[in-house]
């Protein structure tokens, strides 16, 4: 899938299976909906994910602000030092500079809406997504993380 800016209508169809692979097991399903470019705008996203996806490494954005709305099921939302549960219906803003990650606490699949400011971070979404269901080397995934301004970091005891 291609990350092109625009400013023309988009309408996505519910039931759509089309998207970008992502998460450790490359079930999770990214759909970018509409993307305003530049160090504007922004992204958003639907990801379906499994029981336990994605497995996106605990983070943090030094110049992007992500907010995530549960469309169904329940997700695990590690928010800095604490953990939440997030339940349909429930929006979790994440400001720049928060460690993050998130999780579907299963067992049924779970969908969400990410949106993310400004637009250009769902590059790092892209290199994600074409590693999915292989396993590199931490330093490998350091340097993608690097690439778009942002850092992993150690996950919480028990996360």
């Amino acid at each position: 899938m291609r990350f092109k800016p625009t400013t023309h209508p988009v309408v996505v169809r519910a039931g759509t299976d089309d998207g970008t692979a992502l998460g450790s097991s490359g079930r999770a399903r990214l759909k970018i909906y509409n993307q305003l470019g530049g160090e504007s705008g922004y992204a958003v996203m639907e990801g379906s994910h499994a029981a336990g996806e994605p497995r996106i490494p605990d983070h943090v954005h030094s110049r992007h602000d992500e907010t995530f709305l549960v469309l169904d099921g329940e997700y695990q939302i590690r928010l800095g030092d604490e953990v939440v549960v997030a339940r349909r219906g429930d929006y979790v803003f994440v400001p720049r500079g928060t460690a993050h990650s998130y999780r579907n606490l299963g067992p049924a699949e779970a969908r969400v809406v990410n949106i993310m400011s400004p637009a250009d971070g769902v590059q790092l979404l892209a290199e994600l997504g074409a590693l999915a269901g292989r396993s590199g080397p931490n330093q490998a995934l350091a340097e993608i993380f690097a690439r778009h301004s942002a850092a992993l970091v150690d996950p919480l005891p028990g996360w």
